[in-house]
């Protein structure tokens, strides 16, 4: 019985010798090299298979049926004896390792290395990468990157202390390599960039998993949330589309006392005297992309008090309802353009001499006409060191016109206005020249000047108007109206000749928009 239990012992003992030495395991750096390197393997499998088509047979066994390898070695050799390679994928000897999925990619087989021996390698060792080599996609990218204005042989940044080579530069360098070879790529052959990044809905995010729950979940948000939250955008406001504009409207009115004094031989007569004046002009101007239409509506009537009348208690005095307008295109340099004008200007009232019943003029009694074309020149400037100073200038030179006249009432003497005794009206060719000047002194006076200037080559008729509006408030106003007016056919003036003159001083209610 003792030597039966001393037999067990030695034989358990001697099991126990060879399992220990079964269990020799390689150490790391073997086992690293015997699944990486890929010589070694292919020495291994094409020492025991064929190929045949497209299925490797095995001839030999690698591992011995009969051989007892150990446990945690088992999965580092077990390698499948059938690996499918397609016909269309060009063989190569990692074809003898390797299998490749349906679309010719090689692929590693399950439990075929231990995870624990390829601790820390990173994504680049795991494949072969040059960026010269990926898709040419279009990424708006022409300039280079150490693109630079300075002389490139002069040294800038003479205090260096640390060597190119030992920074960044080499890499920087490799990098501005790849760039500018697809740049030049993109310049040289367009037509083979398939795609840009403007055709893809989004680009992959640079945000890992950790940052996305970093930033959506914040607990010291909602301890510094206030109990009553209110939202800080805008309101929905509804929008409105605001088409151009391409009348401008503009008018001027004014109701004042004036002092008027009249020379004998005033063309429509009149008497000195205090009287209330009233002025009305209407503006409405159109302008688009070159054509320009203004048009101009002007309305003057005093009336005045006539103590020396024995016929009367008032009397008209200044009456003249006037239109002109003017069409133009833009011409051949800045401010100038071919136009069409016209003026016209007549009375609404009666008026008479003073005790008398003798019609001295009416509406339509006289009527004056002109119009012409030619070319204006419009000037808008502005004074860039006073403010409130201002300038326009319209002028117009017609050098073929006509002027009309025309007496529509019998009872009114057409010699007076140069109509021949036996004719209503009379008309003229000629040349015209306009010019209308409205200078802005300061915000609150302003000069108006218009001088009309008429001529057949056998006669002359020229009419220049001044009004000096000083403005105290912006309701009330005191306004200087002076008119000249000079015509030679009609018959002269015993003392002024061929001269007239008109003036006015006011002082009331101005009104402006």
């Amino acid at each position: 019985m003792k030597q039966l239990f001393i037999s067990l012992i030695i034989s358990v003992f001697t099991l126990a010798a060879t399992a220990s030495e079964s269990h020799q395991v390689a150490d790391s750096l073997d086992l690293f090299e015997d699944i990486t390197d890929i010589s070694r393997l292919i020495q291994k499998r094409t020492s025991g298979e064929t190929v045949v088509r497209d299925t490797i047979i095995p001839t030999e066994p690698i591992i011995n049926q009969d051989t007892i390898l150990p446990r945690e070695r088992v999965t580092d050799y077990i390698i499948p004896d059938v690996i499918k390679i397609p016909e269309y994928i060009s063989r190569n000897p990692l074809d003898s390792i390797y299998s490749r999925n349906e679309r010719g990619i090689l692929q590693l087989p399950a439990n075929y290395y231990n995870p624990d021996v390829l601790r820390g390698l990173t994504f680049r060792d795991t494949l072969f990468y040059n960026p010269l080599f990926l898709p040419m996609i279009f990424n708006g990218k022409i300039l280079p990157r150490d693109l630079s204005f300075y002389n490139p042989d002069k040294d800038y940044e003479p205090g260096k202390l640390i060597n190119q080579s030992e920074t960044f530069a080499p890499g920087l360098e490799k990098f501005d390599f790849v760039q500018k070879i697809r740049r030049n790529y993109y310049l040289e052959y367009p037509d083979r960039v398939r795609y840009s990044v403007a055709d893809f809905d989004d680009l992959p995010s640079l945000y890992t998993g950790d940052d996305i729950v970093k930033d959506t979940f914040n607990p010291f948000r909602e301890l510094l949330s206030p109990e009553t939250a209110y939202s800080l955008e805008a309101p929905g406001v509804e929008l409105t589309t605001i088409d151009r504009k391409y009348w401008v409207r503009s008018g001027e009115h004014s109701f004042q006392f004036a002092q008027n004094y009249f020379s004998e031989n005033w063309h429509k007569g009149g008497t000195n005297n205090l009287n209330f004046n009233s002025y009305h002009v209407f503006r409405a101007n159109y302008k688009k992309e070159k054509v320009k239409f203004n048009n101009t509506l002007e309305w003057r009537l005093s009336v005045f008090n006539a103590p020396d009348d024995s016929l009367r208690e008032y009397r008209i005095g200044n009456d003249l309802i006037r239109y002109y307008g003017d069409f133009g295109l833009d011409a051949f340099a800045k401010g100038w353009s071919y136009s069409m004008n016209m003026e016209a200007k007549s009375q609404l009232f009666n008026s008479y001499p003073t005790n008398s019943n003798h019609l001295r003029s009416s509406l339509f009694s006289p009527l004056y006409v002109n119009a012409g074309v030619g070319l204006k020149f419009n000037l808008d400037k502005k004074s860039e060191n006073y403010r409130g100073r201002r300038v326009r200038w319209d002028l117009a030179l017609a050098p073929i016109s006509v002027n009309f006249k025309y007496v529509a009432n019998d009872s009114v003497d057409v010699v007076r206005f140069g109509i021949p005794e036996d004719k209503k009206f009379n008309l003229d060719m000629g040349t015209t020249v306009t010019s209308i000047l409205k200078f802005d002194i300061t915000r609150y006076i302003t000069w108006d000047s218009r001088l009309t200037y008429f001529t057949s080559y056998d006669k002359v008729e020229a009419e220049f108007e001044n009004s000096l509006n000083m403005a105290l408030s912006n309701a009330f106003s005191t306004r200087l109206y002076l008119n000249l007016r000079f015509d030679d056919g009609v018959p002269p003036h015993p003392d002024l000749k061929y001269w007239q003159y008109n003036q006015t001083l006011s002082f009331g209610l101005n009104y402006k928009w």
